[in-house]
């Protein structure tokens, strides 16, 4: 007769406590390390597409100005709760034509969040005008008031920002990013 042998097989099918611990740790880490860089390069994207339809405003503006052969008023609406200008065509005796003006809502649908992105007020050499006036051939109607500055940044961070420069009076808008938005050139 043959001995019976007693078989104890363990099932080691899953995964222990320690290492499902280790997991979790190394996950945690790795998030930690990688969400601030996340966070900074989605903020950057939202300041870039800001900046980006604002310089369309602008220019948008300007062209208009010359189609149409009168002068157009671009104002930064710095209080809205979102970024915004206004643009307002009137002819040369000031006479607003167009109402209120038409109110252009800037990187609409781009995830842009209400307090995120703000519209520093704009700076000029002559002051803190905040209406940049194209007359009928796209030129800047007050020369004294150049270069034009309207810088995008994130609430609480005005390190990290781009602005538009309108550099001179024939017109020339250009951008900029950082130190070079505190003391624009007006190089073309």
């Amino acid at each position: 007769m043959k001995p019976v042998l007693s078989s104890k097989r363990t099932l080691s099918a899953g995964f222990t406590l320690i290492e499902v611990l280790a997991v979790v740790v190394i996950i945690a880490v790795l998030s930690a390390i990688a969400a601030p860089s996340w966070l900074q390069y989605m903020n950057n994207q939202r300041i870039g597409a800001v900046n980006n339809d604002l310089t369309q405003s602008i220019k948008r503006a300007q062209q208009d100005a010359i189609q149409q052969r009168q002068s157009v008023k671009v104002t930064v609406n710095n209080g809205a709760a979102s970024p915004s200008i206004n643009v307002d065509y009137e002819v040369d005796t000031g006479i607003d034509v167009a109402g209120d003006g038409i109110d252009i809502a800037l990187a609409q649908g781009s995830g842009i969040r209400e307090g995120l992105i703000a519209l520093e007020p704009p700076t000029t050499a002559g002051g803190d005008d905040e209406t940049l006036v194209f007359d009928y051939q796209g030129n800047v109607s007050r020369e004294n008031s150049l270069p034009y500055v309207v810088k995008v940044n994130t609430v609480g961070n005005p390190n990290r920002q781009q602005c538009v420069i309108v550099a001179n009076i024939i017109g020339s808008i250009k951008t900029a990013r950082e130190a070079d938005c505190n003391n624009p050139t007006v190089d073309p």
